[in-house]
């Protein structure tokens, strides 16, 4: 314990001192914060379930992020939890962009059990990490986008077979466009094969849409220095036979 300690001590002061040279040697350095309340939290056509009584239920979530930008590389993290603390989510990532190609590796942990699960536990077999690579692309001359992502280590098991990776994999089609003033995002999420998207690692073993939608945003205005987002999406998954209707506000 004092060894993992140690080594997560010096992981944090080395990316604080890294952090701090990059604001003061580097004009390109940014810092982004950001926080968003959502009625429910739905992720690639996956409804992510607090507990009640037991129980799955949809419920409000509050979202906040923190990146660190250099150039084209940005480092931050990004979380999720309900009111109750029946659902946490707290994501790191890393993320190069070059042109029109962005790639992305992210570190997933979301479990139920948080609170008695260590957190620095990276055993392929037996962690609630889940490791996925992503590469995304969008178009200089249209509002276009082609997204790829792959889970490649961890918590994403075969069913029944908790020694094997199931290598879920996510594919997205973006389309955007604005109008008086909103903004809107039109997008069309598939998966080739059963796993963690659509039906949640069950019968279906081809391919299958899974997250269809649009959502609509608008920025408000509160004074010269703050202002929000306020967006609402449309979400279907034919997959799984499910529709939602999700509102929230960034700030």
């Amino acid at each position: 314990m004092k060894t993992k300690l140690l080594k997560f001590l010096i992981i944090i002061s080395y990316t604080f001192s890294v952090v701090q040279a990059g604001a003061q040697n580097n004009p390109g350095f940014s810092v982004k914060t950001t926080a968003e309340l959502v009625s429910s939290y739905i992720w690639r056509g996956v409804p992510c379930y607090s507990y009640t009584n037991n129980q799955p239920v949809l419920a409000p979530n509050i979202q906040p992020a923190l990146g660190f930008v250099m150039g084209n590389l940005e480092i931050g993290a990004w979380g999720s939890t309900d009111f109750t603390g029946s659902y946490k989510e707290f994501d790191l990532y890393a993320s190069y962009s070059y042109k029109t190609i962005t790639a992305t590796l992210t570190d997933y942990y979301w479990d139920l059990n948080w609170l008695s699960k260590p957190y620095f536990s990276y055993k392929n077999e037996t962690t609630s990490h889940v490791l996925e690579g992503m590469i995304a692309y969008k178009s200089s001359k249209i509002p276009l986008s082609i997204s790829l992502a792959t889970m490649f280590y961890g918590a994403d098991k075969k069913a029944g077979d908790a020694t094997k990776n199931n290598f879920s994999t996510y594919m997205e089609l973006g389309y955007t466009f604005s109008s008086n003033g909103f903004n809107f995002d039109t997008f069309l999420g598939m998966t080739p094969a059963d796993g963690f998207y659509g039906d949640g690692y069950g019968n279906v073993t081809g391919f299958g849409i899974v997250n269809l939608g649009v959502t609509g945003s608008r920025k408000i205005k509160f004074s010269e220095k703050f202002e929000s987002t306020l967006r609402s999406s449309v979400i279907f998954n034919p997959q799984q036979d499910k529709a939602y209707l999700v509102l929230g506000i960034a700030f």
